[in-house]
């Protein structure tokens, strides 16, 4: 039960971070839903006439870096995909959070019925209870990580991706022009011979703690896939870990 209740919230996260062209609003939008559990969850609105930017930022990041010096788009355009990003994560985490709301408030009704009833119960129908309220209880937890963290997070890489395409151009040809001049020591984080002497963000370990508390959150309610076990991958990505690790200036462990 509990596998199938993972890939139910895989099923939806894929979903918000595909719908890119998210309205919610306009004659020319249909209704896209998505299910979670026992319930049909409208996740937002698929516009006849997507934007370009839609395919664009479903590439990586390496791929933007190579394409965006080549791309020319207006900032109308860049602002009104930025618009329909913020529509989209506005409209899903609000959904989410009031289905956490209402499992809890079934929950509630359970518990009541259970205390109720409990004396007048055959073995069947008190198990019966007792799933339906785990039951409940891992679809408002799935419900309120989707709503405080994945939904956010996506959409919050999804604006990244775009600040990538509208500021990158730019940048591209300054950076070539400051390192040709030799200009780009004076640029902040240009003194990259000092790397692991400067100091990046104060408080970093407050950073890291907030970090891992939001994993540790995620992997409770099965929204993070499982660890890989295989020893030669664990090794090898440690190892590049480690190389990054000792080129930084993050003070991690």
């Amino acid at each position: 039960m509990k596998g199938m209740f993972r890939r139910l919230v895989a099923l939806v996260v894929s979903l918000q971070i595909s719908f890119l062209g998210v309205t919610l609003e306009g004659s020319s939008a249909r209704q896209v839903y998505a299910v979670s559990g026992r319930n049909q969850f409208p996740v937002g609105a698929e516009s006849s006439q997507q934007s370009p930017l839609r395919g664009l930022l479903q590439k990586s990041y390496a791929e933007l870096f190579d394409l965006a010096p080549t791309l020319e788009y207006r900032a109308s355009e860049i602002e009104a995909q930025r618009q329909t990003l913020g529509k989209g994560k506005d409209f899903c985490v609000s959904r989410f959070k009031g289905h956490g709301k209402q499992y809890g408030k079934e929950i509630d009704t359970a518990q009541k019925d259970l205390k109720k009833r409990t004396a007048n119960l055959t073995e069947a129908q008190r198990s019966q209870i007792h799933c339906k309220i785990q039951n409940l209880e891992l679809l408002q937890s799935e419900a309120q990580a989707l709503s405080g963290h994945a939904i956010p997070t996506a959409y919050a890489n999804l604006n990244a991706k775009l600040d990538v395409i509208e500021k990158w151009p730019a940048l591209y040809k300054q950076t070539e022009q400051e390192i040709a001049s030799g200009a780009y020591v004076n640029r902040r984080w240009g003194d990259v011979k000092d790397i692991g002497f400067r100091v990046i963000a104060e408080n970093q370990q407050d950073d890291i703690r907030k970090g891992q508390q939001a994993i540790e959150e995620m992997k409770r309610s099965g929204i993070l896939p499982p660890e890989v076990e295989d020893k030669a991958i664990q090794e090898y990505v440690n190892s590049v870990a480690q190389r990054i690790a000792q080129k930084s200036d993050l003070k991690i462990p």
